[in-house]
């Protein structure tokens, strides 16, 4: 999923998480917030408010990669034409993975390797 998408699930999620905590609020089966409506109502929100927030943090941490990315990530994009030559290498390790994409029109060479050390092209 594109990080994007991963954003707008954020959103949404925070939002309904929001709406589901200050239900959860409202309904207070043990009878712990205060009996007057207006207090109940804002004790409810506070309590989705913070829910919300706990959501928001996780989501982000999801929708900007993960625990698996160091954060950093490589992505490479080329385009050749006539007689050209595409050349990419992702370098080192990259925690957050290597994206290369390379599109050749005519008589072109591509050459892609993704992670690891970078090794010369033979001649």
């Amino acid at each position: 999923m594109s990080r994007p998408w991963r954003w707008v699930v954020v959103v949404g999620a925070t939002g309904i998480g929001f709406l589901i905590a200050f239900k959860a609020g409202q309904w207070d089966p043990f009878g712990w917030f205060p009996e007057k409506d207006s207090d109940r109502v804002s004790a409810a929100a506070g309590f989705g408010g913070a829910m919300a927030a706990v959501l928001a943090l996780v989501g982000g941490w999801w929708a900007q990669g993960g625990a698996g990315d160091g954060g950093s990530s490589l992505s490479q994009r080329a385009r050749a034409s006539g007689t050209s030559q595409i050349t990419q290498h992702g370098g080192g390790t990259a925690p957050g993975g290597v994206n290369q994409h390379a599109r050749a029109d005519g008589d072109s060479r591509i050459e892609q390797r993704g992670g690891g050390e970078a090794e010369e092209p033979s001649s």
